[in-house]
């Protein structure tokens, strides 16, 4: 096993590396000199308890992973089991709303003898809803607008499809406003 000042120095230069910073982007970061940060990598010093904390907020790691080996390969497993997580509890929640659209269609259809085929056109937007609400957690801007357009498009559709003796198809029009809200509201606020 490598002493703690090697463990710490490789797990700073695997975490400047994948994050694309230089020895100097790093120093600057933090308020130090490229020297030092070079000296911490060759484990020539060993940064001070309040510095490695700096770090492990900077690269979003807890303090003690850096005192662990291979830490960049401890958070890829970690960010695997992460979307392994999310996956399965999306697809189980998707799986409930399709689950319960089956049930009372087949109570509605069965029982009451009325053809509710657009109970499953409804679970299409609340379906993605789920998936928007779980997807929050892992704040992915580009996933949050898909999710968000989605829903938007399928609750329009199932509207036109609601009511689609009325002949309202100008309902997709709302649609255009809606979708340029939307667009500046993810791309141009702040992050």
């Amino acid at each position: 096993m490598k002493d703690i000042k090697g463990i710490i120095a490789q797990n700073i230069i695997d975490l400047r590396k994948e994050h694309n910073l230089t020895q100097s982007e790093l120093a600057s970061k933090l308020n130090y000199s490229d020297n030092t940060v070079s000296r911490w990598e060759h484990a020539e010093i060993t940064p001070s308890i309040e510095t490695l904390a700096e770090i492990a907020k900077l690269f979003n790691v807890p303090i003690e992973d850096l005192l662990k080996e291979n830490v960049t390969k401890i958070l890829s497993e970690e960010k695997k089991m992460d979307l392994v997580k999310w996956l399965a509890t999306t697809l189980l929640c998707m799986t409930f709303i399709w689950f319960v659209a089956a049930i009372v269609y087949f109570y509605v259809k069965t029982f009451l003898h009325i053809d509710a085929w657009m109970l499953f056109m409804w679970a299409a937007p609340a379906s993605l809803a789920t998936m928007l609400l779980i997807n929050v957690k892992w704040q992915n801007r580009i996933f949050n607008f898909c999710f968000l357009s989605c829903i938007l498009w399928t609750i329009i559709t199932c509207f036109f499809l609601q009511f689609l003796s009325y002949h309202i198809w100008l309902i997709y029009i709302i649609g255009i406003p809606a979708q340029v809200a939307l667009t500046i509201w993810t791309f141009v606020r702040k992050k």
